[in-house]
């Protein structure tokens, strides 16, 4: 094993903000971790010691998380900072790491991640040892949704980095976006998020940091969350896909699941409500919160089947009947001589920085708007 390849002595994070004079951006989300016990436990979220990993920290900042992973001798450490603010002091913490760290200057959501990890060490997916790679982030809280979606589509697919296998993630989230992700069948905080994260990942809540442990404190507390992909998902169906139907089923999350299935189809094709519960064998009368994994799997491949029998449904997504009349008539008959439009592949057709296309306005977004 290779001797730990600790830091020298270097100033503390706060003594780096007053030095380059950088205070936190409330339009950015930005809040700073100082104190090194609570980022050393979050970092061993991943393992105590990272001899051999190589890791993409997402929005470094002024790099107090990045020194505890170089001091946990990880093998390689590549930031992706947007804020030109940072790039200096992260470069003269780069200068003491005998060439393990490497900046982007780039936004997360626009970075292509694959550059971040050498593709040496990619792992199939079938097997069980995941690769030697990992995510990790404390994320502004208006970034942390959009990036995981963006994530959760090239997940489904193998694309993008995940053709270097199951790589880890250890990111923080708001404390009620956390609960959301492991929200069980039957809990409160059971969401579209629950489903669209769990189908096609192991979630685990690691812990809760308290909101006054950041500088600036935000009002919220703050949950850190390892994600691992799975090896076989649970539903084999595209990710916009299955966040469609969900997104469709929850946005009436307190009525029973049936008024939410027909907002899949146009007003007047009842008769695809009756079928899509029928060929599913779900309870209409059951609320969405209730259902099982199961459940969604099975309204999912509903849909599916019905939307291979009548394509024009797939391109409309709509809680209101106008959008629908540009492919189907009154009747709820669709229109054969229009000209449909070509679709683009999945990953280009999936815009995950605008966040109101992305969730619709979902109650997660809402929550987040409303506290970053």
């Amino acid at each position: 094993m290779p001797p730990k390849l600790r830091l020298p002595p270097l100033p503390s994070i706060a003594s780096i903000l007053k030095i380059y004079n950088v205070r936190a951006k409330k339009q950015l989300a930005q809040n700073f971790l100082f104190d090194p016990r609570i980022i050393g436990r979050m970092v061993d979220c991943a393992t105590s010691d990272l001899t051999g990993k190589h890791i993409c920290e997402v929005g470094p900042g002024p790099g107090g998380i990045t020194r505890s992973i170089l001091n946990k001798n990880a093998e390689s450490v590549s930031v992706v900072e947007k804020d030109w603010r940072f790039i200096q002091s992260l470069q003269m913490l780069a200068s003491t790491t005998q060439g393990r760290m490497k900046i982007h200057h780039e936004d997360i959501l626009d970075f292509d991640e694959t550059i971040a990890f050498p593709k040496e060490e990619a792992k199939p997916w079938t097997e069980s040892k995941l690769p030697a790679l990992c995510f990790m982030g404390n994320l502004p809280f208006n970034v942390s949704l959009p990036l995981l979606f963006k994530w959760l589509n090239l997940i489904s697919h193998h694309s993008g980095v995940y053709e270097l296998g199951r790589i880890p993630a250890i990111l923080t989230f708001q404390q009620e976006v956390g609960e959301r992700l492991v929200a069980l069948p039957k809990e409160s905080q059971r969401c579209r998020l629950s489903i669209t994260a769990q189908y096609l990942c192991h979630i685990d809540y690691c812990h809760t940091i308290f909101g006054k442990s950041f500088v600036p404190p935000p009002k919220v507390n703050v949950a850190v969350i390892r994600i691992v992909p799975k090896k076989q998902f649970e539903i084999q169906l595209p990710f916009k896909t299955v966040d469609h139907v969900v997104k469709h089923i929850f946005h009436f999350r307190q009525k029973r699941c049936r008024k939410g299935i027909a907002t899949l189809f146009p007003r007047s094709r009842m008769d695809l409500v009756d079928e899509m519960i029928r060929i599913s064998g779900v309870n209409p009368l059951e609320r969405p919160f209730n259902l099982y994994m199961a459940h969604f799997r099975d309204l999912c491949y509903a849909y599916q089947e019905i939307c291979d029998r009548i394509p024009n449904i797939a391109l409309v997504d709509t809680y209101h009947n106008k959008e629908w009349l540009k492919y189907f008539d009154e009747g709820g008959e669709p229109l054969n001589d229009v000209l449909l439009p070509k679709l683009p592949e999945i990953e280009d057709n999936f815009n995950c920085k605008n966040v109101e296309a992305l969730h619709e306005l979902s109650d997660e977004t809402e929550q987040i708007s409303s506290l970053a």
